[in-house]
C-alpha cells in the first residue's frame, strides 16, 4: 500500500485539519466554523494520508461561470513535510482543474513562504502581483496565477 493516499474531506476529519491549520497558519489560521463550511460547501477539498496519519489537505474555491479556480488553501503538517505530500496535493488541484476546463489557478502566498513559492514555481505558475499587508500580521503576500 501507498504510504500516501489522497481523498475527500469529509466531517470526521475536521479535527485533524483543525490541528495542521494552526501549525501552519497560526493567527491567519481559519477558525472551526469556516473550516467546517469549506468542508460542506461542494468545493474540492482534499486531504493526504502519510502512513494512515492525516498529515495535510487543499482546497479549490469555484465560482460559477468562471474559468478560474482559486487554490484557496495548502497545508501539511510541520512533521510531515520534506515527504512530497504538497506536491501531490498540488498536483491533484491541477488535474482536477484540468478536468474542468479551467483556465487558471489563482492563489495568494505569503512572501516570505519561500519553500511554498519555489514548489509553485516548479509546478509553472508565477507571481503576478505583491499584496502590501495582505495578512493579518500585516505580511505581504504574492498574487500567483498558473495558466492551464
Amino acid at each position: 500500500m501507498d504510504p500516501e493516499i489522497i481523498t475527500h474531506a469529509h466531517p470526521e476529519h475536521l479535527a485533524a485539519i483543525m490541528q495542521i491549520e494552526q501549525a501552519c497558519f497560526g493567527i491567519d489560521a481559519f477558525n472551526f466554523k469556516q473550516m467546517r463550511y469549506l468542508i460542506h460547501s461542494g468545493n474540492p477539498f482534499f486531504v493526504v494520508f502519510y502512513d494512515s496519519i492525516l498529515a495535510g489537505y487543499s482546497i479549490l474555491l469555484v465560482r460559477k461561470k468562471s474559468k478560474v479556480i482559486r487554490l484557496y488553501a495548502l497545508a501539511v503538517h510541520p512533521d510531515y513535510r520534506g515527504k512530497g505530500l504538497a506536491n501531490k496535493l498540488l498536483q491533484t488541484a491541477i488535474e482536477l482543474s484540468q478536468k474542468m476546463n479551467m483556465k487558471q489557478i489563482s492563489l495568494e502566498v505569503r512572501t516570505d513562504n519561500e519553500a511554498a513559492i519555489k514548489l509553485y514555481e516548479r509546478k509553472g505558475f508565477q507571481i503576478t502581483e505583491r499584496l502590501p499587508q495582505y495578512y493579518k500580521d500585516l505580511a505581504d503576500g504574492f498574487k500567483m496565477k498558473l495558466m492551464l
